[in-house]
């Protein structure tokens, strides 16, 4: 594909006062490189990558516009006079790349979820948040008037700062949006009641902004064009709430999304995992644009520039959101501008290191580019001249491929060897599973087309052996072996009727109706498993050694993973893991209580118990090279994050 075909998304477009160079953009998000209520030189160097990579609009994540709006430890305090400089530095580098750069000014209202102290959590009544527990005191007039002048002089700190604009978060059930919404808002006064009087919060809001930012500016909201929960505001609650701001206010832009953190299934649509399918929101986008007759942006899981370019140009939206493409690739933008789509990584959608790693109280990253959110020191380690050097990787699952694809990049001599016919690893297998083709299928997708345009020898179907190793003079070997099922040493464990969850979806090993599926890590072989056996008719019981189902796998996967098990009716037993196997019963033990419990009524077993790591090789090759390592699973059997990181670093450190 060349420019040409690239006709709308790559045009300008002014948005209030706000020229962009391009409809590409980086929607607010939380990148946890924030000290003190104050962004770090980390999150400089986090978005100036991807504006260098030639995005056309960056809104910073959440900055809070009120002490009592903190959402946790890391949230930008936007109403400290200390966010000036900080501002500063963003928008003078940024802009040097033509990128423009708004705040997100937010206050979470009875969304409090901070690690450490915890403020009494504000609304404008007393309606809990369910998925945090959070009860909240319901707001005085002088709260809200302190809130909505927080407002306003966060925006003016933003203009002195030199941004170009600020978006007002009104989505996911945040302040303002509790405020317009019935079922949270139960206020007698004059911000409750009727439409009109829940509006008002939201209308002073921007009323008080636009005086004391003055008319150079550019100001607009996001919000849920539907929240898709129970009780939630839907799509046409939304399109009576632009039509009335639209007459009301001045409204440069809506940004619009979907969902609400308050609830688990809301929360799904604040990042929406694979397999949620692309794009969703767009024709939300439409329906917005036309009640307000603003642009309009819109995101979830948009990741290829061809969609973009497609719901640009059919009038979706006039600017399309594509944060976690650029999370995966910051240069997207310009290579698509350039035509070079086949050197594009896509976003695999799995949440691990994006949002996973904020709702752990770690900086950003990606499990696909070990330097996202590293940028300040890895991208200078990348670019320092290297002697060449033979660099051997054994195992092309994630690991392997990221060291060896990394070292090619930094001009090694490099050999990939894999005793299977194809690439990929446990990727082979995920991409066999229900819910995790899309993942496995693009990241497959991104190391082949890497693969092609690099200088590696790839051997694929050998077996490395000592001997020819050593032969060929390698200066570093990379083991990246892999690991393999664990087996546990209990009674009956070589009964016939016993399969592992890595031979299930490939095995043609009969299956008997009664399915017990044994998981131990909480991930998501063990889901996955469930999901596939019920799929087909079985009736599964899903028993694992962990707090709940799906434990170790990030929240909004996991909301996912749940309604489809429910949907399956696969019983769901938490706390027990298997004691033995005796003739047609198998005995389970609490984890609590240590009390045994016998199932009988089953004809198979599944088991997704871990992992062993294959470190026999890495053994065997020491004294074979000057530098010899292993990463992966084959130092510890964890997930493609450490794989890939651990490919990278391995690199890097020769």
């Amino acid at each position: 594909m060349d420019m040409a075909q690239f006709k709308n998304l790559f045009t300008q477009l002014t948005i209030g006062s706000t020229e962009l160079k391009n409809r590409i953009l980086s929607t607010a998000h939380q990148t946890n490189h924030v000290t003190d209520g104050i962004p770090t030189s980390d999150m400089v160097a986090y978005h100036e990558a991807r504006a260098k990579g030639g995005v056309g609009l960056i809104i910073l994540e959440a900055a809070s516009v009120h002490p009592s709006g903190m959402l946790t430890s890391k949230t930008i305090a936007g109403y400290d006079q200390r966010i000036v400089d900080a501002y500063k530095e963003l928008s003078e580098t940024l802009h040097k790349y033509g990128t423009k750069v708004f705040s997100q000014l937010f206050h979470g209202g009875r969304e409090v979820v901070s690690s450490d102290y915890r403020n009494a959590a504000w609304a404008p009544s007393a309606v809990p948040s369910l998925r945090f527990g959070v009860m909240p005191k319901p707001m005085s007039l002088e709260d809200i008037e302190g809130v909505i002048e927080g407002f306003a002089h966060s925006a003016q700190l933003a203009k002195e700062g030199g941004l170009d604009g600020v978006e007002i978060c009104c989505s996911h059930g945040y302040l303002p949006a509790q405020f317009w919404s019935q079922h949270t808002n139960k206020r007698t006064d004059i911000y409750g009641g009727s439409f009109e009087n829940r509006m008002r919060f939201i209308v002073e809001i921007l009323e008080k902004v636009w005086e004391r930012v003055g008319e150079d500016f550019t100001v607009g909201i996001r919000m849920s064009s539907d929240e898709l929960t129970m009780d939630g505001t839907t799509m046409k609650d939304s399109v009576q709430i632009v039509e009335y701001l639209a007459e009301k206010v001045r409204l440069d832009f809506i940004n619009v999304t979907a969902g609400d953190s308050s609830t688990f299934e809301g929360s799904t649509h604040i990042v929406p995992p694979s397999p949620i399918k692309h794009a969703y929101l767009s024709p939300h986008g439409f329906k917005i644009r036309m009640a307000g007759a603003v642009p309009v942006f819109v995101g979830n899981r948009i990741v290829d520039p061809v969609e973009a370019e497609q719901i640009v140009s059919t009038g979706k939206a006039d600017v399309v959101g594509m944060t976690r493409a650029l999370i995966v690739d910051p240069d997207m933008p310009n290579k698509a501008k350039d035509g070079d789509l086949q050197a594009i990584d896509a976003c695999i959608g799995c949440l691990q290191a994006c949002i996973g790693h904020y709702h752990k109280g770690l900086p950003i990253g990606c499990v696909q580019n070990p330097t996202t959110g590293k940028e300040a020191w890895i991208l200078p380690e990348l670019k320092k001249t290297r002697s060449k050097q033979n660099v051997l990787v054994i195992g092309a699952g994630p690991g392997g491929l990221q060291a060896a694809i990394t070292a090619d990049s930094l001009g090694h001599s490099v050999t990939l060897i894999d005793q299977s016919k194809s690439i990929g690893g446990l990727l082979r297998t995920m991409r066999k599973a229900p819910m995790r083709h899309e993942l496995a299928e693009s990241m497959l997708d991104n190391y082949s087309r890497k693969l092609m345009r690099s200088n590696i020898n790839v051997q694929l179907g050998k077996t490395a052996t000592a001997q020819e190793i050593s032969e060929s003079k390698p200066d570093a070997i990379i083991c990246a072996t892999g690991s393999r099922p664990y087996t546990p040493a209990i009674e009956g464990i070589d009964d016939p009727r016993i399969i592992m969850s890595d031979d299930l979806f490939s095995s043609t090993k009969k299956v008997g109706e009664n399915v017990l599926v044994f998981d131990f890590g909480g991930d998501w072989p063990g889901m996955e498993a469930a999901i596939y056996l019920a799929e087909k008719g079985h009736q599964v019981t899903l028993i694992s050694s962990r707090l709940h189902i799906g434990e170790t796998v990030h929240q909004y996967l996991r909301n996912e993973y749940l309604k489809k098990l429910y949907n399956l009716n696969v019983t769901l037993l938490p706390h027990y893991d298997i004691g033995a196997i005796k003739e047609n019963h198998v005995i389970i033990r609490n984890l609590f209580t240590q009390q045994k419990q016998e199932l009988t009524n089953w004809d198979s077993i599944v088991l997704s118990l871990g992992r062993i790591p294959n470190t026999e090789l890495f053994e065997e090759m020491k004294g074979h090279a000057p530098i010899v390592k292993q990463i992966g699973d084959c130092l510890g059997p964890r997930t493609i994050e450490e794989a890939t990181h651990e490919g990278m670093m391995s690199v890097i450190s020769l």
